[in-house]
Order: C-alpha cells, then structure tokens, then sequence
C-alpha cells in the first residue's frame, strides 16, 4: 500500500484538534446545565456551585506542590493530606448542596438533577483531558 507520506503527518495534529473540540464541547455542554437549571426554573440558587468550582484547583495545587520530587525527598504529607480533605469536602459539597437545597424547597428536583448532571459533565471532561495528555505522552 502506498500512504501519502503528509496524510500521515497530518493524522496526529487532526487528532489533537478532534480531541480538543471535544472537550471543548463537554465543558460547555457542562457550564449550559448549570445555566439552563437556574434559567427554566427560574431561580438562581444552584449557581452556588461555581463558588465550588472557582475555589477546586486549591487543593489540587497544595497536593501537586507538597508532593516530592523524588526517592529521596518524601515531600510534605501534611499538606498533601489536607489537599486530599479539601477536595473530598468540595465534592461532597458539588453533590450535596443541590440536594440540601431540594430537601429544603429551595430549588426542584430538576434544576438539582441538571446541576448534578453538570458536574458529571465537568468530571468526564476532566478524566477525558487526563486520558489525552497521557497518551499524547505515550506517543
């Protein structure tokens, strides 16, 4: 088989640009929940979140930066661990906080299961970006 040598040079930048389309499109598909649950219930409560996600790459700074950097520099475990708590209490707080406010009559069930789909959203976008930078890594 012949192969044009340029259509082969070309497959990797293509992929690249497909794979940031698509998280591009997550991530706006993802912040479009967010927007769309306050909008079609017409209460603006579950837009808490975003103070959630503004206040996120905190902690995974603190974990990144108080890790070592090699066998024999073990890093600080104590901020390591306090990254580690801080980023389960901002989970638990992006889940939580929709379903308080449900409980609590404060928003519907609909804007809280939008808001929950937008995180999941985000989440997928998040796992998705780690997946390409490691195998573009790998190549």
């Amino acid at each position: 088989f012949f192969t044009d040598i340029s259509v082969v040079a070309e497959r990797p930048a293509m992929l690249k640009i497909c794979e940031l389309m698509l998280l591009a499109m997550l991530c706006s598909t993802a912040i479009f929940m967010h927007i769309l649950s306050c909008v079609l219930y017409n209460n603006w409560w579950p837009m808490l979140l975003v103070l959630a996600y503004v206040i996120a790459p905190v902690p995974i700074i603190l974990m990144l930066r108080s890790r070592g950097d090699g066998l024999l520099e073990p890093g600080n475990k104590i901020a390591q661990h306090w990254g580690e708590f801080m980023t389960a209490c901002l989970l638990i707080m992006i889940i939580g906080i929709p379903i308080i406010l449900v409980r609590g009559r404060i928003i519907e069930a609909g804007a809280s299961m939008m808001t929950i789909s937008g995180f999941l959203l985000f989440g997928v976008t998040i796992s998705l970006s780690v997946f390409f930078a490691k195998f573009s890594d790998a190549n």
